[in-house]
């Protein structure tokens, strides 16, 4: 565990599409069986499936990041617009057998994401930010690509235990993923990142969000519910 200097610390460009493609060939190698093993593991689907619940209403626009197979947004309803986001093509793949009519796309989300695939009313990120390295440029990023009074829910790995102020990180799997870290704001952080992101937060909890079995912890999150202000609203600072 190390203390992070800033988003740059990933290093060049280069070092930055290194990580990328590492991450998506990690979930291409277990995409057909990700959903039985992600069962055992997590314990916030229960909570996206009520958030879900309360603010999907029939033909709105929903945007799922690290979509992977789709499995928070593959039940709702037929009228609901799903897009999901992904690095991985096995885990869009996936996604898009469980719901041929949704649109699924690779993409980063630390990139803007293209303006003809909004605006979404709802978005999820939950169970992806673990490989956020810039949480102000990726929710400002979300932010930009919602309707106005959209209704949004983050999760962000928060170590406490760390002890470190500001941001941190950790291995992700030195079996899987060596030299890739898991990417850990502290509750200050992403308030910060939140707000710059010209968004207003309606709820934070601190929860249990999955179990690391090869270092035998629970990664824990910040869980934000969040709304989009009006875009005149919205500090944009790049």
């Amino acid at each position: 565990m190390h203390g992070d200097p800033g988003p740059d610390a990933a290093g060049p460009e280069g070092a930055r599409i290194a990580e990328s493609e590492a991450i998506e060939l990690y979930y291409d190698d277990f995409a057909p069986h990700y959903v039985p093993g992600w069962r055992s593991l997590e314990h916030y689907g229960p909570l996206v499936a009520d958030f879900l619940l309360r603010t999907v209403t029939p033909e709105c626009r929903v945007l799922d990041v690290g979509c992977g197979p789709g499995q928070l947004t593959r039940n709702l309803a037929p009228d609901v617009h799903v897009t999901g986001i992904d690095l991985s093509p096995g885990m869009l793949a996936a996604a898009d057998a469980g719901r041929p009519g949704g649109r699924y796309e690779q993409h980063d989300f630390h990139d803007p994401l293209p303006q003809g695939w909004g605006p979404f009313d709802v978005v999820v990120a939950v169970g992806c930010l673990e490989f956020c390295r810039d949480l102000g440029a990726t929710l400002r990023n979300l932010a930009d690509a919602c309707a106005p009074g959209a209704r949004l829910l983050v999760g962000v790995v928060e170590d406490r235990a760390a002890g470190a102020a500001g941001r941190s990180r950790r291995a992700f799997s030195e079996d899987g993923l060596p030299g890739v870290d898991m990417h850990c704001y502290d509750a200050t952080e992403q308030l910060a990142a939140v707000t710059a992101a010209g968004l207003s937060p309606w709820s934070y909890r601190f929860v249990p969000a999955w179990r690391h079995d090869e270092y035998s912890y629970v990664v824990q999150y910040g869980l934000w519910e969040l709304r989009a202000d009006a875009p005149a609203r919205r500090h944009r600072t790049r």
